[in-house]
């Protein structure tokens, strides 16, 4: 009896050594992908957050238009603050990019002002190593300009 507990201990130590030196598993291209995406949001969002424009517009394609840089540009100076929270719902990948769909919330401040927003869009990137941002289709979170006025609700008589 002592030989069996003996056996089934060293098989228990094996299997524990075999078990711990096995290699990671390497993420597929497509889970890799979808974590630069999620990088460059994050920073789009930080970036936004702290009015730093040049950090902002490395993460968007030069093919996008000027105009999109121009009113992030006059947000950022107009207002004391920037809060923006993206909250990513899905995102659908093909060969020649992704589109991500996405909730935000937004506020503005300027002196004792603040001007709260929210919003559904979708986020369209290139498909490079360093994903750039190409379009945004829905509710712009940073064209504070485009987005239209949420309206109060009506009291119910």
């Amino acid at each position: 009896m002592s030989k069996l507990k003996n056996i089934i201990f060293i098989s228990l130590i094996i299997g524990i050594f075999t078990a711990s030196c096995s290699k990671a598993v390497k993420p597929s291209e497509d889970v890799v992908r979808i974590k630069t995406i999620l990088n460059t949001i994050t920073k789009l969002q930080k970036n936004y957050n702290e009015k730093d424009l040049a950090a902002f517009v490395t993460f968007v394609s030069p093919k996008y238009n000027s105009s999109f840089k121009n009113s992030v540009e006059k947000g950022m100076l107009e207002f004391d603050e920037l809060n923006l929270t993206i909250h990513v719902d899905r995102i659908n990948m093909d060969r020649d990019g992704a589109g991500v769909s996405l909730a935000w919330e937004g506020e503005w401040k300027k002196a004792v002002k603040k001007i709260s927003k929210s919003g559904n869009a979708i986020f369209a990137f290139t498909n490079d190593a360093e994903p750039k941002l190409t379009g945004i289709s829905g509710n712009n979170p940073f064209d504070y300009y485009s987005i239209s006025p949420i309206r109060p609700e009506r009291p119910s008589e």
